[in-house]
């Protein structure tokens, strides 16, 4: 589904994401994660810089969720969907490319970057249609 834009830039001045992955089995894992962002209308881009629970979680179950808070208009938004996984082709050198520019620590490099494809986006309940 297509992010609506006013959801793509809250997503982009968060800069501090809540990300939630789960085993096959369905036992939660939570994490926070700086380098998340809006890579095309459809997808999130997210740096695997040192994940491990995550990493094993999604390759198990490629099912994830994240969450952002809107401070300005007292919401948030969950956004649900499919990754995948790239080591070795563009997203993986666009994900290099991005944590090299934002990072301040020379000891942060990816090991992979994990593209999200949006499927559901909710605000509280009420689920959020394409534009």
């Amino acid at each position: 589904m297509k992010i609506p834009k006013y959801i793509q830039q809250i997503i982009n001045k968060q800069e501090l994401h809540t990300l939630s992955t789960s085993t096959k089995d369905g036992i939660p894992n939570i994490i926070f994660l700086k380098f998340l962002k809006v890579y095309n209308d459809e997808q999130i881009l997210i740096a695997n810089n040192k994940f491990s629970k995550t990493e094993k979680n999604l390759l198990e179950n490629p099912r994830i969720s994240f969450v952002v808070l809107d401070k300005e208009n007292h919401k948030s938004y969950q956004i649900k969907g499919n990754v995948e996984i790239h080591k070795d082709d563009k997203i993986f050198k666009d994900t290099v490319e991005w944590v090299e520019k934002e990072s301040t620590s020379p000891a942060i490099y990816p090991k992979s970057g994990i593209t999200l494809d949006v499927e559901e986006i909710y605000c509280g309940t009420e689920k959020i249609y394409e534009e």
